[in-house]
């Protein structure tokens, strides 16, 4: 259910009108984005959301089927996850050599700053 949940609080900030959830957490630090960096956090919450609806499914899947053991299902979400994060990370001065981005830590503060003013819907409107 955790991941249905963050499939929703990351899909209901791509509804018309409201500002997508990595969109709100990258303007804590950088509150002028470039439209093309905007673009780009509209991607990456898709990104997101899809992702966590995939392993929402195969995490279904295995309960249903007893095949892997839901240890190991939950240990290879964390993974994917990590993996995403990092390689968004790498990825993102490359593809915006022009902007500077906060640190981890700031990144993390951030993060926990929106979820935190939003009560985790993610749903509020553009700011």
């Amino acid at each position: 259910m955790p991941l249905l949940w963050l499939a929703a609080t990351f899909g209901r900030t791509l509804r018309a009108g409201h500002t997508p959830l990595i969109e709100r957490i990258a303007r804590r630090s950088t509150p002028g984005l470039s439209p093309q960096l905007c673009r780009h956090t509209r991607r990456l919450t898709a990104v997101w959301c899809g992702y966590f609806l995939a392993a929402a499914a195969f995490s279904a899947v295995d309960v249903w089927s007893g095949a892997i053991g839901a240890g190991r299902v939950g240990l290879a979400v964390l993974a994917g996850s990590v993996l995403m994060f990092v390689g968004e990370r790498w990825a993102r001065p490359w593809l915006f050599p022009q902007q500077a981005f906060p640190g981890l830590i700031q990144q993390l503060r951030d993060t926990w700053s929106v979820f935190r003013a939003s009560g985790g819907s993610g749903t509020r409107g553009r700011q």
